[in-house]
């Protein structure tokens, strides 16, 4: 079982969609899981300091070079 959070998009990332991932650092997770936790707190506790790079243009192969 998973959860994604979101939050609204902040950055480079406003311009492709209104909302990105948010992410807790490892420390944060049982402020998240705890039933009686705030979520304001937690939105806080977000990691906000993320790099963005831009994704690298591979050459498209012939789909028999593909194994999986």
């Amino acid at each position: 079982m998973f959860s994604i959070l979101t939050r609204e998009a902040a950055g480079t990332v406003r311009d492709i969609h209104g909302r990105m991932p948010l992410i807790l650092d490892k420390e944060n997770i049982l402020d998240w899981i705890r039933p009686n936790g705030n979520p304001s707190t937690i939105v806080e506790k977000a990691l906000s300091n993320m790099v963005f790079e831009r994704a690298v243009d591979y050459p498209q192969f012939p789909p028999e070079t593909i194994t999986a």
